[in-house]
């Protein structure tokens, strides 16, 4: 390994490539739901328990400890449309240990269905999942009714009754009953393969249909169970694979699990197991490799480095664009060969991955950091930005300057796989959709002693990347933290869940509504990394532009025998800028400073500010300060000197670092 180790200078500029920030307000700012002393993934692992209603009112269905030493419990919290917290409760079933709900709304209703697993047979070890739903319907939320079991280790499973289906996610859509609705309640099983010993995970669905006579009659639903035959066999090989899914369920009669799989021995893949007879019948399965091998910069070898879709376990996945795609967020860590992770460096970058549901082709999006193009399914290179081949640049000691990546609040990697939480949603009629997660880059930077990011000490941030097209491009992230964002001063803000559709506020705005926990200590005391001391359960909303950024156009780099340099480079705070011409072309040459938006930042052309240029041995040389056209210094970034001359242009990529 140390043959291709190197140096990774410690390198956290934030980029911005082809996109812009949108606009960000307040709608709502952070309110108390109540204290939870479970300070770990109370909304659940790949469920998005923040519900919107048409109204604009929403439930959040969350697990929580009220006090240091009780038992955790499911609650449910109703906010109104103005941002007011009109009833919380718990499941009047006792002093039980429960925990991760799923929730949805039936859209025809406006009732929300939950279901969680909870420990309530003494006579069996496993544990059941239940549900009841709330009559939402009659004018009043909080008329929840009685729970009815869903899975217990009586339900049918290839090998039951050790099977354990556990971590429910609820779905409703349409049934192809008249006038009936369905809901879905999908488990992963708990138990380890009986072969292998490893965690497998292979699903238990259960789905029932019901009208809204059998809501009025609050009814225990009858539900029909089914497996995925190839998962089955998957849980029962030697070589059982561990997939990484989500379910999602869409308004024409599909369900789908979607994620990564990841291969104790060989290359992990991108799949989908795709049903569009209402859970009905067989699953299709498609499947993608997702190895994308990368050249080392130390050495030039195409094949000793890799990257492949790692830690984004805690991902949920939706139907979007007219059903015809599904996505889920996630990340690319950089590897080396066969399968080892960078275990101490910080190369985990966030993407977009999406199955086409008419061409079955897989493919994702460069979301942070982005690469020159984003959506050309080749990852970004943080080495080499605008790929072409060459390292952007060094450093003192001659070793590539990386840029760095850590999408996960904690900045301990030990707990990384347990940390991550990656979120979409979307607003289906205007094409708009928002990727959320925690970033940890700056608060790790600052527990790795990094100058300058002191303030960053126990610090995370929520990060949010919009899209305006259904996903064809993606802006910069919103960066919401305490240092900056004065609604979350003092905080540390983590597990954040958006609401599962972002409102139409009308003139390109949305509303996103985003849940999270302000924890009391840093990181999580139930992951052994915290203190006892809880937190707040925290909600908010948030008005965005969704018309307020826009793709800005890649500077065209056309090949030239012109000979264009600078030195130095990287360089702070001037470089000097060479190329060879004759006193008579350089009249008639244009000098523009661009930055990697496409953005002009200064024109220093020869015909517009001779005082500038000096010839040196047939040379033309120009000093760039690092200013702009106003005489403002720009930031520390990656910027190309453009020379044109007739027909021929050529450009060099400089880095200031400051």
């Amino acid at each position: 390994m140390k043959t291709i180790l190197f140096t990774v200078f410690l390198f956290s500029i934030i980029f911005s490539l082809f996109s812009q920030t949108p606009t960000v307000e307040f709608i709502t700012e952070p309110i108390d739901i109540m204290e939870n002393y479970y300070d770990y993934m109370p909304g659940g692992y790949t469920t998005l328990p923040v519900q919107i209603e048409e109204d604009g009112g929403l439930y959040i269905v969350f697990h929580a400890r009220e006090a240091a030493t009780s038992t955790r419990r499911i609650y449910r919290s109703y906010i109104d449309e103005g941002g007011n917290i009109a009833n919380i409760s718990n499941i009047p079933m006792g002093d039980i240990h429960e925990g991760f709900a799923g929730i949805d709304i039936d859209l025809i209703t406006g009732d929300p269905f939950v279901a969680w697993h909870v420990d309530i047979d003494p006579l069996s070890a496993d544990l059941e999942v239940v549900m009841n739903y709330d009559l939402y319907h009659q004018g009043d939320p909080g008329l929840w009714t009685a729970t009815f079991i869903v899975f217990d280790d009586e339900t049918p499973s290839p090998n039951m009754p050790e099977d354990c289906f556990i971590w429910p996610e609820v779905h409703i859509g349409p049934s192809p009953l008249p006038d009936k609705r369905r809901v879905y309640v999908i488990g992963k099983n708990y138990t380890p393969s009986p072969i292998s010993g490893n965690s497998c995970e292979n699903v238990l669905i259960g789905y029932a249909d019901f009208d809204v006579n059998d809501l009025n009659l609050q009814a225990e639903l009858e539900f029909t169970y089914r497996t995925i035959e190839l998962m089955d066999l998957w849980h029962n090989s030697q070589d059982a694979p561990r997939p990484n899914f989500s379910c999602s369920v869409s308004d024409d009669g599909k369900i789908a699990l979607m994620g990564y799989i990841s291969v104790y021995e060989g290359a992990d893949y991108l799949a989908v197991f795709l049903n569009d007879n209402f859970g009905e019948g067989d699953f299709e399965y498609y499947s993608e490799e997702a190895h994308y091998n990368v050249w080392n910069p130390a050495t030039g070898n195409p094949n000793e480095l890799y990257f492949a879709p790692y830690l984004c376990n805690h991902q949920n996945s939706i139907f979007y664009d007219n059903n015809s795609k599904i996505s889920f967020l996630g990340n690319m860590n950089l590897l080396i060969e066969p399968s080892s992770w960078y275990p101490d460096e910080k190369l985990m970058y966030t993407k977009v991955y999406t199955f086409d549901v008419t061409s079955h082709e897989f493919s994702f999006y460069d979301l942070y950091i982005e690469g020159a193009n984003p959506a050309d399914d080749i990852p970004m290179i943080p080495w080499d930005l605008d790929e072409d081949g060459i390292v952007d640049s060094v450093n003192a000691n001659g070793d590539p300057v990386w840029v760095e990546g850590w999408p996960v609040y904690y900045p301990d990697t030990d707990v990384a796989y347990h940390e991550n939480n990656f979120k979409i949603t979307k607003n289906e009629e205007n094409g708009w959709l928002a990727a959320v997660w925690n970033d940890g880059l700056k608060a790790r930077l600052a527990e790795e002693g990094e100058p300058g990011y002191e303030d960053w000490l126990e610090t995370p941030e929520i990060a949010i990347c919009i899209s305006a097209d259904n996903g064809e491009t993606w802006s910069q992230p919103i960066f919401l933290n305490a240092n900056e964002t004065p609604q979350l001063a003092n905080m540390i803000p983590c597990y954040v869940y958006p609401g599962d559709k972002i409102e139409d506020l009308g003139d390109d705005h949305g509303k996103l509504h985003l849940f999270f926990l302000d924890d009391y200590s840093w990181g999580s005391f139930i992951q052994s990394i915290g203190e006892n001391l809880g937190g707040m359960q925290k909600y908010c909303s948030i008005d965005i532009d969704f018309g307020d950024f826009t793709e800005s156009p890649e500077v065209i780099i056309p090949s030239s025998q012109i000979e264009l340099s600078n030195y130095p480079n990287p360089f702070n705070p001037s470089t000097t800028i060479s190329f060879d011409l004759n006193t008579a072309m350089s009249e008639n040459a244009e000098l523009i400073i661009y930055n990697l938006k496409g953005q002009k930042v200064r024109d220093i052309s020869p015909s517009l500010c001779h005082a500038e240029f000096i010839e040196v041995r047939g040379e033309v040389q120009v000093e760039w300060n690092g200013r702009d056209s106003n005489n403002k210094p720009v930031t520390s970034g990656i910027y190309f000197a453009k020379l044109k001359v007739g027909n021929q242009s050529v450009s060099r990529k400089m880095l200031l670092l400051k």
